[in-house]
């Protein structure tokens, strides 16, 4: 009897022990170990190219301002918050790839209602000298800036982080490099 009591015990300590290390094994994972991301979802909002406007910041420099309307093509509301969530990257027309070497950011937060549109604005800061006066030559620098900025530009690119959104934003209109308003305050 005393052998049987004695491989009964056995038997339970290594079904508790097998289960507790089964416990401490699937519980003690390093945090760096995080299931895989949900990947990006690119047709929830989507952009298209309003304007172009040249805003001054100060003598020396320009902001170019590319307006866009942002249609959420969800049934839910949206919220694009200006932030550390939120990357703004250039994709280039040379190579097809991303690129932050010229800082852009969205002017400010938006709000877009499920199935609505919104617009927003995306800034680039230039060094600019500004003409001391408006006229044909004036215009004409205005253009150049423009087109200087988008020459390798083909899109800009929002990445939402949180809502895991990826916002593509083409930059390029045959007419952007013959008209692009220019407004001084």
């Amino acid at each position: 009897m005393n052998v049987k009591k004695i491989a009964l015990v056995g038997t339970f300590a290594c079904v508790f022990l097998l289960l507790l290390a089964l416990i401490v094994g699937r519980y003690s994972r390093p945090a760096s170990t995080k299931t895989a991301a949900s990947p990006w979802s690119t047709h929830a909002i989507e952009g298209t190219l309003a304007g172009v406007r040249v805003r001054e910041v100060d003598t020396t420099h320009a902001a170019v301002v590319f307006l866009y309307d942002l249609d959420n093509r969800t049934d839910s509301d949206y919220r694009l918050t200006k932030g550390p969530d939120v990357v703004v990257m250039s994709r280039l027309k040379t190579t097809d790839s991303l690129s932050s070497d010229e800082p852009a950011d969205i002017e400010s937060s938006a709000f877009l209602p499920a199935g609505n549109r919104a617009r927003v604005a995306i800034e680039v800061l230039q060094p600019f000298a500004w003409p001391s006066q408006k006229d044909a030559a004036a215009d004409r620098n205005f253009r150049d800036l423009v087109a200087g900025r988008v020459a390798d530009l083909r899109a800009f690119v929002i990445f939402d982080q949180a809502a895991r959104y990826q916002i593509e934003l083409p930059a390029v209109l045959p007419e952007l490099q013959q008209s692009s308003a220019a407004v001084r305050p």
